[in-house]
């Protein structure tokens, strides 16, 4: 496996390589922000539900920005959109940071994700543009295990950061603490555009059309079974993965290290779980491979919510965030490979909006609900959400996975028929 991950990579275009090593760069200071941005607004004095509307403020500003960055990208080179993307999210996550009342953080916090919304709206349709279809699982799963490294080091980083700043200066109060880390992790954010300037532009051709011309024409009927399961996705997701780290510290007092050390840990068995991925998917089909790793962590995300054993809980948050994210990059193959070469853009786009949407508002509503009723509740409900999403992929697609796995089946046999 990871002689053939290797041959993949040398034989990936200068572009997609640098675009994979800026992306993790990127993912190693938003793993630091995200681990220690609501420890920071719990240091404020917010409650769950203003920190749930805060946080949700990424979601809504993607969400508001996609459809329209779709259209922005059809017209420029991608070089500009990242590099202008990633430095004026870093611009406004640095404004944001420094002021601490609500009406402030919110808009800071939404102009940063609108901004960063032209960077992840290209991600998926980049990739597909310039890879062949034999190695497009090779590519995806590249990116996300360069992802879930950066991650992992991020965590780890940010775990031990506020303690290694407090080392530095033993009178600064824990406030300030949170703050220069964030700081310090958004200066990383900010050294991906070095490894994104360097990516050569690539001439694009000039279509002469109107702005919203063609939607009419655009594959609604399949989309609409594309965004309808991510809609679960996003809406179990929202209840409770971003308060994570904060019922790991409130229910079982554990400390800043020991959270940024269990995030590590994670990212450890999600890199493992998706470096598997393309062994895996080879004996199913892709549908079928969403399906089941799905189903899997289901109960693991009710256990969460049962169990007061911290290792158990551990355990069991392990195995969710492996299984529900190792068929991410199959995923995004699975929606991309569903629409037009053409419009994989604007498919991209529309997906995006709809999840962060919907992500927006869930993560209102888990801030709420925590807040009112406490944790438990709100893992039963993620996990039935998650559950609904795998019965709509069914319902959506089960006919067309069967004709898939027949001629599976058959190319499988080819060999033995000569053979014989």
């Amino acid at each position: 496996m990871v002689r053939s991950y290797q041959s993949h990579f040398r034989n990936l275009s200068s572009n997609v390589r640098l675009f994979l090593i800026g992306n993790a760069i990127q993912g190693m200071g938003l793993s630091i922000y995200s681990l220690l941005f609501n420890l920071y607004l719990k240091e404020l004095g917010f409650g769950e539900s203003v920190i749930g509307s805060l946080i949700s403020t990424t979601s809504l500003g993607i969400s508001l920005m996609a459809i329209p960055a779709a259209f922005i990208i059809e017209k420029f080179h991608v070089k500009h959109l990242v590099v202008t993307g990633m430095g004026l999210s870093s611009l406004f996550y640095f404004l944001q940071i420094l002021n601490v009342d609500e009406g402030s953080l919110f808009a800071f916090g939404l102009l940063a994700s609108m901004s960063q919304a032209l960077f992840n709206i290209s991600v998926s349709p980049f990739y597909l543009r310039n890879s062949s279809s034999e190695m497009r699982v090779h590519l995806f799963t590249l990116n996300s295990c360069l992802n879930m490294a950066a991650h992992l080091v991020g965590y780890l980083v940010g775990g031990f950061l506020p303690d290694l700043i407090r080392w530095a200066d033993p009178g600064g109060p824990r406030l300030e603490v949170y703050r220069t880390a964030i700081v310090l992790a958004l200066v990383v954010v900010s050294l991906s555009n070095l490894v994104f300037m360097r990516i050569k532009r690539v001439p694009i051709p000039r279509v002469r059309k109107r702005m919203f011309e063609g939607l009419r024409e655009k594959e609604w009927r399949i989309l609409s079974k594309l965004i309808l399961p991510k809609l679960c996705f996003a809406f179990g997701g929202g209840l409770i993965v971003p308060f994570l780290n904060l019922y790991l510290k409130e229910k079982f007092k554990l400390s800043t290290e020991m959270i940024g050390v269990s995030y590590a840990v994670l990212q450890l068995f999600i890199f493992a779980g998706i470096f598997i991925t393309p062994i895996l998917v080879q004996r199913t089909t892709h549908l079928r491979f969403i399906m089941t790793t799905t189903l899997m962590s289901v109960p693991f995300m009710v256990a969460m919510g049962l169990a007061g054993s911290i290792p158990v809980v551990l355990c069991c948050f392990f195995l969710r965030g492996t299984l529900m994210n190792m068929s991410s990059p199959i995923t995004s193959i699975f929606e991309m490979e569903h629409v037009r070469e053409k419009e994989c853009v604007f498919a991209s786009a529309v997906i995006l909006f709809f999840y962060h949407l919907v992500y927006t508002s869930s993560t209102r509503l888990g801030g709420y609900l925590i807040e009112t009723y406490s944790f438990g509740p709100t893992f039963y409900v993620a996990g039935a959400s998650y559950a609904t999403a795998v019965t709509l992929f069914y319902v959506f697609f089960h006919k067309e996975d069967r004709e898939k796995k027949v001629l599976l089946s058959r190319k499988a046999q080819v060999p033995v028929t000569e053979a014989a």
